[in-house]
């Protein structure tokens, strides 16, 4: 009856106001279903929602603590033991977080997903992220980033979704990033993706979420090539770096800004313009939360502040670093500083700046694939360039470099790159 109950709320008709909800309904359902088993693990943000506690005390005889750091309550009826999330059992907890995007999906869809989002799958050069967008057009952004940021609970989670046998966390690969110490808030991590996502720009032909899913990929592919030289939370910086680069992309760029004096322009004093409007708003966001909104979405929110301004300094960094105007100045520099050099003699410094110009070269990398992704991008690129300089034909402005669509080759427009 418990199960039908919230499948009736899960329904599209159902008055839900937002994904976390549902996403809380759906861990509330799993929990119910696997009733049977003696211990259960059960994620902190359960125990901390009056709804979902309410429907396990109702339908399920669970009396779930208020107690966020407990490590147990026992269910009256069964004598399910429930162990809550606490920093030891940070990682378990975890396990169940499977994205509601994914639990909505068919089978069909749910398990051509888990084969693309493997972790070795996603380390291919070749990968086509368009063969995701083919299945969740809306979700690409946080799809991968789940797969990649969240591995290898992620692809644990789709097996455990999908009722895979004699499935085991330690048969999947991944970053396993929950073992920093820095006790990241996972569901707020996802939470916090879910609304960048929802701020890209889906009408823009180029910056929008799948160019940034399509970032964190290609990156992810980069940092596997290089043999795990790099410190783990260096990584997990520079992941986070790739998902928000481009969030709010107006799909014009700094030059027209610029040029036609925009609010963005005179906000950020011309620099970067785009770039501090990016990590601007990711921080506003994950220190601020959403307008009349109760949501946590500060996934660091446990790092002491002196620890969190140096991450949020090394994030906005690179976020700068993609500025294209700065192109050959960070190449020069980055060759100069790093090139030939043995990697034992390569400082920590100056391997996060190599990160940071691995995370520029995932962002325009796009002419390096292969087929169809070459094309599909470049034609992306082109329409978002074209619509621009009809926008500064239309203004009177000098149109800008690749944007006058009666003049600009496509093959010659990709040389640059």
């Amino acid at each position: 009856d418990a199960v039908n109950f919230i499948d009736s709320l899960l329904k599209p008709t159902s008055p839900l106001a937002d994904q976390n909800e549902v996403a809380n309904l759906l861990l509330v359902k799993r929990c119910l279903i696997m009733g049977t088993e003696k211990e259960l693990h059960v994620p902190g943000n359960l125990t901390k929602n009056p709804t979902s506690r309410y429907i396990m005390k109702e339908f399920a005889g669970v009396n779930v603590s208020n107690d966020q750091m407990s490590a147990s309550v026992l269910a009256s009826s069964e004598n399910l033991k429930i162990i809550s999330q606490s920093k030891v059992q940070h990682e378990e907890a975890g396990i169940l977080n499977c994205l509601p995007e994914f639990a909505s999906l068919d089978v069909s869809q749910q398990t051509t997903l888990f084969e693309l989002l493997s972790f070795s799958n996603l380390r291919q050069w070749d990968f086509n992220i368009f063969d995701v967008t083919a299945i969740d057009e809306a979700n690409p952004l946080l799809l991968v980033a789940w797969a990649v940021i969240g591995s290898p609970y992620s692809q644990f989670a789709m097996a455990k979704q999908l009722e895979r046998k004699n499935v085991e966390l330690s048969h999947f690969e991944g970053y396993n990033f929950a073992d920093l110490d820095l006790e990241i808030e996972i569901g707020a991590l996802f939470d916090y993706l879910r609304v960048i996502q929802r701020d890209y720009k889906r009408d823009n032909p180029y910056h929008n979420a799948i160019h940034a899913a399509d970032v964190i990929q290609t990156l992810h592919s980069l940092i596997q090539m290089s043999d795990d030289r790099f410190e783990k939370e260096q990584i997990f910086l520079i992941l986070v770096a790739a998902a928000v680069h481009d969030v709010k992309h107006p799909g014009m760029n700094n030059t027209f800004q610029v040029n036609t004096f925009s609010n963005l322009a005179l906000s950020h004093n011309d620099a970067s313009v785009l770039e501090n409007e990016h990590s601007a708003h990711a921080f506003k966001l994950m220190v601020q939360g959403l307008p009349d909104k109760d949501d946590n979405l500060n996934f660091l929110c446990h790092v002491p502040a002196p620890k969190f301004a140096e991450m949020r300094k090394r994030i906005i960094e690179a976020v700068l670093h993609t500025d294209m105007s700065q192109h050959f100045s960070k190449v020069n520099d980055i060759k100069s500083r790093a090139g030939g050099k043995p990697w034992d003699k390569i400082d920590s410094k100056l391997r996060w700046d190599v990160l940071m110009y691995m995370l520029h070269l995932a962002d325009i990398s796009n002419p390096a694939k292969n087929s169809p992704m070459l094309e599909l991008w470049t034609d992306r690129c082109l329409d978002e360039f074209f619509a621009q300089g009809d926008q500064e034909r239309k203004l009177g402005l000098t149109i800008s470099p690749n944007c006058d669509r009666n003049e600009t080759k496509k093959p010659e427009s990709q040389i640059g790159f």
